[in-house]
């Protein structure tokens, strides 16, 4: 008796490109773990159910699996899109890059793993502030790998001879909320930090940040000319501090009137949305300023 083929149905479609309700998958996020994707579509008992699912889709080729390389003795999972998989989403009308080859998908090194994954765990946080009653949501985001295909070109003169700097944030979250007689929008520039990166190239990177803002970056590509531009990290406060440091060395050596615009705010999983984007627990750069909510601001 031959088994029956494989059909893609609801359970299987939600966590590869969500629902109405939270229209947010294995699509948009490019690299999740099981835990993930039922954090964003189920309560946590239901975790068992979505490995099962994953293991299916995975089985039947519309996904991929792997593991972060590590000396632990077992490590979960990470999902990544299959050959059949970017098929069927095409097929949805969902727009996948020509270039994506689902063989590149998989055996990505370590760094770029964990924090693909460290970043989509603050995305999906700003997802989840819809199950809130602040009245604030995530309208829409983009991806790194989506903001990668047209990343802007800061260049800058120094000692005489020009740098240069693709600029290629993390994430652009689109934030909403109605106030009772307009719509609101609060576009957030994201950039995830895992503390490995040295003071020279974290400083170019708010360089870059102030040519692109001098340079009415955020009007000629979003659309929009007030954006915050958000530092997170789980790496503590130490990191955090160094952040907040090389931030302000970079802005008063520039004399920028950009200050307020970059705020840093360090994290300890899990993350709890409401407290994350609606409460003061960002700082920005300057010493003798007090903790700011991002979406305050």
């Amino acid at each position: 008796m031959s088994e029956k083929p494989f059909v893609i149905t609801p359970v299987y479609d939600i966590l590869l490109r969500g629902s109405l309700y939270m229209p947010m998958g294995l699509f948009h996020l490019q690299i999740v773990t099981a835990e993930q994707l039922c954090r964003l579509h189920y309560k946590p008992g239901c975790i068992k159910a979505v490995k099962a699912r994953l293991k299916n889709l995975a089985e039947a080729g519309y996904v991929q699996h792997d593991v972060i390389p590590s000396r632990e003795f077992r490590r979960p999972y990470y999902y990544t899109l299959g050959t059949k998989g970017v098929r069927y989403l095409r097929q949805t009308g969902l727009d996948i890059d020509d270039t994506f080859r689902a063989s590149k998908e998989v055996n990505k090194h370590s760094l770029f793993v964990e924090h693909a994954l460290e970043l989509n765990d603050v995305i999906i946080a700003a997802a989840l502030l819809k199950g809130t009653d602040s009245g604030y949501y995530l309208h829409s985001f983009i991806h790194e790998r989506t903001l990668r295909r047209k990343p802007y070109k800061a260049t800058w003169r120094v000692n005489g001879r020009q740098e240069a700097i693709s600029l290629i944030p993390d994430a652009l979250l689109n934030f909403q909320c109605f106030d009772g007689q307009r719509q609101m929008r609060f576009p957030v520039l994201l950039e995830h930090d895992r503390g490995t990166e040295g003071q020279h190239h974290f400083r170019q990177r708010i360089r870059a940040y102030l040519t692109f803002l001098k340079d009415e970056g955020p009007q000629k590509l979003f659309g929009t000319q007030a954006v915050t531009i958000a530092f997170t990290t789980f790496a503590g406060e130490f990191r955090l501090a160094q952040m907040r440091k090389w931030a302000r060395q970079e802005l008063t050596q520039h004399n920028s009137r950009f200050g307020q615009t970059f705020v840093f705010a360090n994290f300890v999983r899990p993350l709890e949305p409401r407290t994350m984007w609606l409460e003061p627990v960002w700082r920005v750069a300057y010493e003798d300023q007090p903790p700011v909510a991002l979406l305050a601001l």
